[in-house]
């Protein structure tokens, strides 16, 4: 359905992507895949499954063609992640700036907020903690109605009203890790984390994005109150 209202969005539009259009504050309304996906971090992980080879440890875990890998891994780390409350992701953001170069995009993720005991009862087992997570890609660009990228790092970072992560919070957080250099360490990853997602509909308030597997994302611009 949702694909269908995309189509007649983009039936009554006249088709201009320009940076001054893309570029500012936005924030993710909705997606039809784990929202997390919009991050740069997750779309170079897809493309760079999407570009391997099948092996035969995929085939031994019944994967068949190479975006399976990606598909995979995505549904065992909400799995990781979400199971029981442990974590669940709040707002969602992306600042796109084409003076810089730089696209940042950030989650808001609570640890442990709906804990309980199923059956037993609903009182809480463990306190709520949380932070923001920020990744930063640079050498942005817009080419035609496709937005092309490079992830550089990502950091944790406090968020208003929510306590930080304890024990772990001065090793953790306020402090970049640069995941484009230990990216290209690994053996097995063959190209740089580039990722791109192309421009469906743009104009003052809504922007659509499809990214390379074709998952929809739409983003409004943030209320100003």
């Amino acid at each position: 359905q949702m694909q269908q209202l995309v189509e007649e969005l983009r039936g009554g539009w006249g088709g201009e992507v320009d940076e001054r259009l893309v570029e500012g504050e936005w924030e993710l309304m909705y997606s039809d895949v784990e929202p997390f996906r919009s991050s740069p971090f997750f779309l170079a992980i897809e493309e760079a499954f999407d570009g391997s080879q099948v092996n035969s440890l995929d085939r031994s875990v019944g994967i068949e063609k190479a975006e399976e890998k990606s598909t995979l891994f995505f549904k065992l780390h909400q799995l990781q992640v979400m199971s029981w409350g442990a974590s669940t992701i709040g707002r969602i953001s992306q600042n796109i700036d084409f003076t810089s170069q730089e696209f940042e995009s950030t989650f808001d993720t609570t640890l442990f907020g709906l804990t309980v005991i199923p059956i037993v009862g609903w009182f809480k087992l463990l306190p709520t903690f949380g932070g923001r997570v920020v990744t930063i890609a640079d050498r942005l660009k817009l080419e035609g109605d496709v937005l092309y990228m490079e992830l550089q790092k990502t950091k944790v970072v406090e968020v208003e009203g929510l306590p930080r992560i304890p024990l772990v919070d001065k090793l953790f957080m306020d402090r970049w890790f640069p995941v484009n250099a230990v990216w290209q360490l690994l053996p097995w990853n063959k190209h740089p984390p580039k990722c791109s997602v192309q421009v469906l509909y743009v104009d003052e308030d809504t922007r659509v994005m499809k990214d390379a597997r074709g998952g929809l994302f739409v983003y409004m611009r943030p209320l100003v109150l």
